[in-house]
C-alpha cells in the first residue's frame, strides 16, 4: 500500500498538470476571441423572423423581422471616425417595403470610460429583440474610434487632458444625429430617446443630456424641435468624477431631482454593493431621488413601481459589476426587469405624448 503512493502522487500531480493547461487554453482562447471586437457578438446573431415582444404595439402577436447589426463609421464635426454598431429596430415580416414602420424607441449605449462598445452588443441586441432600435459607439479613443482626419497619430483616451476627454460628448451628440436621420425615415422616435452610461461615463451622460435640453432652444427658427429628447436615463455603476470633472452640481439640476417641484426626468441606476464605486453609485441615487415623490407608502408594489420616477437596483447578492451586469447575458431577468420598469412603464406608456413629426426642414431634403 505504501508502495503505491508514490505512483498515486505522480497520477495526481499529472491530473493537475493536465487541468491547469486546459483551464489556460480556456483563458488563451477566450483571450483570442475578445481581441476580435465582434467576433463574440457573432453567436448571438439576431433570428430572422423570430416573434419578440414590442411594447405599445397593437400587433404583438405577429412575426418580425430582427434586421442584421450593422457596423457603421460615423464623422464626429472634430474630425473623429467614430465606430459604432446599430441595431435597426424590428419590422412586421410580411409588411411591404415602402409600409410605414412603427417609431421605435431608440437607444444610446456609452460603454465605461476604459472600456469599449464590445461590453454593451449583447445588452444591444437584447434591446433591438424587445422592440428598440439601439447604437453603441466606442468613444473617442476607445475600441477602433482611433482616427482622426488629417492626422496619422492614433487617439488614445489615456493620454486625454480634461479637455479632451470633455469632446466624447460630440460623439453623443454624433450618434443622435444619426437616429435623427433615422427618424426622419419613420424607423424610430427621436423624441423617446433614451441613454444608458456606464461607469465613468455616466458624468458625460448627465452633462450632454443637460445640453440636450437647454444648450440651445428646443425649436429651431423653421419650427422644427432640435433637444429636449431624452425622456430616461439609466445610470450603471455611475461615480462623481472624471478627468477632475465632477457631476454634483449637474446632478443636482431639477431636471434630475425635481428640486423646484416639477417633474423630474425617469432614471435608474443600477450598480452593486461589491464594486469599490458601489459607495459613490448610493450617494448618487440619494441625491437624486432626495426630492422626488415618495412613493413608499404605496402598497401595491406594481402600483409603486409605475409611480416611481426614480428607480434603484443595487444587486446585493451579485459579484457582477455594472459593466457585467450589462454584458453577461446570464442575467437577462435583470434586463427584463429593467426594460418593464424604466422604458416600457415610463417611456413607451408615454408614447402618445411624443409623437412622431419629422425633423427636416423640407420634406424633400436630407439631413
Amino acid at each position: 500500500m505504501q508502495k503505491s503512493l508514490p505512483a498515486r502522487s505522480q497520477f495526481l500531480r499529472g491530473s493537475l498538470k493536465i487541468t491547469a493547461f486546459l483551464v489556460f487554453l480556456t483563458i488563451s482562447t477566450s483571450q483570442l476571441q475578445a481581441a476580435s471586437p465582434f467576433g463574440e457578438l457573432m453567436a448571438f446573431a439576431p433570428v430572422q423572423g423570430e416573434k419578440i415582444a414590442r411594447p405599445g404595439n397593437s400587433q404583438d402577436d405577429k412575426e418580425v423581422e430582427i434586421p442584421k447589426y450593422e457596423h457603421i463609421v460615423l464623422d464626429t464635426p472634430d474630425g473623429v471616425r467614430l465606430k459604432c454598431t446599430y441595431f435597426a429596430p424590428p419590422r412586421l415580416k410580411d409588411a411591404a417595403d415602402d409600409a410605414p414602420a412603427t417609431q421605435a424607441i431608440p437607444f444610446i449605449l456609452l460603454h465605461d470610460w476604459e472600456g469599449d462598445r464590445r461590453q454593451l452588443l449583447k445588452y444591444g441586441l437584447f434591446l433591438q429583440k424587445s422592440g428598440h432600435a439601439v447604437i453603441v459607439p466606442d468613444l473617442r479613443g476607445h475600441g477602433q474610434s482611433v482616427s482622426v482626419e488629417g492626422l496619422k497619430k492614433p487617439l488614445d483616451y489615456k493620454k486625454f487632458r480634461k479637455q479632451e476627454v470633455m469632446s466624447a460628448q460630440k460623439d453623443i451628440e454624433r450618434c443622435k444625429k444619426f437616429l435623427v436621420q433615422k427618424h426622419n425615415k419613420g424607423e424610430v422616435n427621436i423624441d423617446l430617446l433614451s441613454v444608458v452610461a456606464v461607469g465613468e461615463t455616466s458624468v458625460l451622460a448627465v452633462q450632454w443630456v443637460l445640453n440636450d435640453w437647454f444648450a440651445f432652444p428646443s425649436h429651431s427658427p423653421q419650427g422644427i424641435k432640435q433637444g429636449q429628447d431624452v425622456k430616461s436615463l439609466m445610470l450603471v455603476s455611475p461615480v462623481k468624477k472624471i478627468a477632475g470633472v465632477s457631476m454634483a452640481n449637474n446632478i443636482q439640476h431639477p431636471l434630475f431631482t425635481g428640486v423646484d417641484g416639477s417633474a423630474a426626468m425617469p432614471m435608474l441606476v443600477l450598480w452593486s454593493s461589491f464594486e469599490k464605486t458601489a459607495k459613490e453609485s448610493q450617494e448618487i441615487a440619494e441625491i437624486l431621488g432626495k426630492h422626488r415623490p415618495d412613493v413608499s407608502k404605496i402598497e401595491d408594489r406594481e402600483e409603486r413601481l409605475k409611480a416611481s420616477e426614480l428607480i434603484e437596483i443595487n444587486t446585493k447578492k451579485s459579484r457582477f459589476s455594472g459593466v457585467q451586469m450589462l454584458s453577461e447575458s446570464r442575467v437577462d431577468n435583470l434586463w427584463k426587469a429593467i426594460t418593464v420598469r424604466l422604458f416600457e412603464n415610463k417611456v413607451a406608456a408615454n408614447a402618445e405624448k411624443f409623437p412622431w413629426i419629422t425633423r427636416e426642414v423640407d420634406s424633400g431634403e436630407d439631413e
